[in-house]
């Protein structure tokens, strides 16, 4: 399974016509994103237990929280699902799954967000209240916000944009207003830099750390 999302190519590479798998024009903070689950422990991955091993927990997914999203492929069916706790992503590697569902725990250096947030699937199909997305997996409104304006940062450097335009449309500082020679020394100049170079580790595998609760 692979990220759905893709960026808008520029118009002078698209000049042959380009497919997206998403509408480019809306807002990439509007669709849902599927992620590989090798990056991300945050997908918990549960394949169907053997015949005849009863273990009497089939499960509703719609049941654990909202239904954001699904899909489906060769490799069997992904749900995004968000409770209380933030977005988590159900791969059930075949639909039996949901009858007979067996937790798959990748030995990676993951593994102990991989487990807890096993546990936390496991206590809820026994009925426990608790959170699915293990805490050092969930996004403070801060981080969310920091990390809008950092795409928003890199949508537009891609685009051409310098750090006066990062100043304006994602800082909404005063001073992109000021003469080049006043902007270049202006603590607006200085964050609208700080953010493009961030923006530029972020979407450059940099995101991948953000998935491992880094």
């Amino acid at each position: 399974m692979t990220p759905i999302r893709t960026r808008p190519v520029p118009t002078s590479l698209a000049a042959g016509g380009c497919a997206f798998v998403y509408d480019p024009d809306v807002p990439a903070a509007h669709e849902p994103v599927f992620w590989l689950p090798e990056h991300s422990p945050g997908t918990l991955i549960l394949a169907p237990a053997p015949r005849g091993l009863n273990l009497g927990l089939p499960f509703d997914p719609s049941a654990l929280g909202q239904l954001v999203a699904q899909r489906a492929d060769a490799n069997g069916r992904e749900l995004i699902v968000r409770d209380v706790s933030g977005e988590v992503h159900i791969w059930l590697v075949d639909d039996a799954a949901v009858d007979r569902p067996t937790v798959v725990l990748p030995r990676d250096g993951a593994y102990r967000l991989r487990l807890d947030l096993a546990s936390r699937f496991i206590r809820r199909l026994l009925g426990q209240h608790v959170g699915l997305l293990p805490p050092r997996l969930r996004l403070t409104e801060f981080q969310r916000h920091r990390y809008v304006q950092l795409l928003h940062a890199a949508d537009l450097y891609e685009a051409g944009g310098e750090p006066r335009d990062v100043a304006a449309s994602v800082l909404r500082s005063d001073q992109a207003a000021l003469p080049a020679i006043e902007f270049k020394d202006s603590a607006a100049r200085k964050r609208a830099d700080r953010l493009i170079k961030e923006s530029i580790t972020l979407v450059s595998r940099g995101y991948l750390k953000i998935l491992r609760g880094g």
